[in-house]
């Protein structure tokens, strides 16, 4: 689910959902202004009623593995963005048991569009159990656009032409000829694949990217922020010039990508990239700065490391991210970034 989707959701329903609590106030927070929150919430609680400001992170799917992503990210967050400012809480479709307890573990509140909350904080403890889910239904609506499965997803689309042999997709994906038969199969119910005598092929890759892009967060790779008083153009030319052991790697992405692939005039104070070593290594050879300079510069450490698959190198030695993976990242931000992502896909990979 998308996470705009999610968070639409969530207060429309929010009401209906949790009569127990009382609507106080809304604040959004401009794009990657207080990440990895996107808003803030004022509730009131109980009788005599207790007020809460909630910091709010949406998720996507709501996954174990998903929230432990995000809980890292509140804890490195936490001592500028949570000071006396509010209870962090994550919002997702659904949380599971174990996602809960993480959460609880983690003294992070919780809500889902299923109905379940947990909070805690020195005033008052909350718990609510919603709707439960099977794990044969968690299965075929999440597996293909997770973990290991979604590389499957990505070599698909990567070369929609081609007819595949199960065996030479395994091995192109990097993942066992078990789980490429089982996300194939999936993906064949959900109308995006063909399998035939003569092997497989991507039926309707639109179908396939739409789904994905839906459940895509670029919030899964953790990510550090540093400045710096070069413009982004120069960082890029540096970066080309690097020499890299065969064991380090970067790629632009997002608004850095897409100034690559497409023809971009506006000029950008951002740099975005990925890159696969520690990322003080990188802020060193490049000379960033924590907290001094015009440009802010992204170094996301990516959640696979398939997000390297088939990026392109610009005449000027520059690395940048394969239209896909630049799509997928500038889809899943706000409205400019969406449509960035749109020109991208209409030059690039299916509509």
């Amino acid at each position: 689910m998308r996470l705009a989707e999610v968070q639409t959701r969530f207060l429309k329903s929010f009401g209906r959902l949790f009569p127990q609590f009382k609507f106080r106030g809304i604040r959004h927070f401009p794009a990657r202004s207080r990440d990895p929150f996107q808003l803030a919430l004022r509730l009131a609680f109980g009788q005599p009623e207790v007020e809460l400001d909630m910091l709010c992170v949406f998720l996507p799917t709501g996954e174990p593995g998903e929230v432990r992503h995000f809980l890292a990210q509140i804890a490195l967050a936490a001592e500028d963005a949570l000071r006396g400012q509010g209870l962090a809480v994550l919002v997702a479709p659904r949380l599971e048991r174990e996602a809960q307890m993480l959460c609880r573990e983690a003294g992070v509140g919780y809500f889902d569009l299923a109905g379940s909350a947990g909070l805690q904080t020195p005033q008052l403890y909350v718990e609510i159990a919603g709707e439960r889910v099977t794990s044969d239904q968690k299965r075929i609506i999440q597996t293909p656009f997770e973990g290991k499965s979604e590389r499957v997803v990505r070599r698909l689309l990567l070369e929609p032409g081609r007819v595949w042999s199960m065996r030479d997709l395994a091995a192109a994906a990097d993942v066992s000829l078990g789980l490429a038969s089982m996300v194939t199969t999936t993906l064949t119910e959900l109308g995006g694949v063909l399998k035939g005598r003569s092997g497989l092929s991507v039926m309707d890759p639109g179908l396939l990217l739409d789904a994905w892009s839906d459940r895509y967060d670029l919030r899964r790779s953790l990510f550090h922020t540093w400045r710096s008083d070069k413009d982004s153009e120069l960082l890029q030319v540096e970066l080309g010039s690097l020499r890299l052991p065969a064991d380090q790697r970067y790629a632009l992405t997002l608004w850095s990508g897409a100034q690559r692939l497409l023809p971009f005039d506006e000029p950008t104070n951002y740099l975005a990239l990925y890159w696969s070593g520690e990322p003080q290594d990188l802020a060193e050879r490049l000379r960033l700065s924590e907290a001094v300079g015009r440009t802010a510069v992204f170094i996301f450490t990516p959640y696979d490391e398939a997000v390297f698959w088939e990026a392109r190198r610009c005449r000027d030695g520059t690395m940048v991210a394969h239209p896909l993976q630049v799509y997928l990242d500038l889809a899943s931000g706000d409205e400019n970034e969406v449509l960035l992502a749109q020109r991208v896909r209409e030059r690039f990979l299916a509509r």
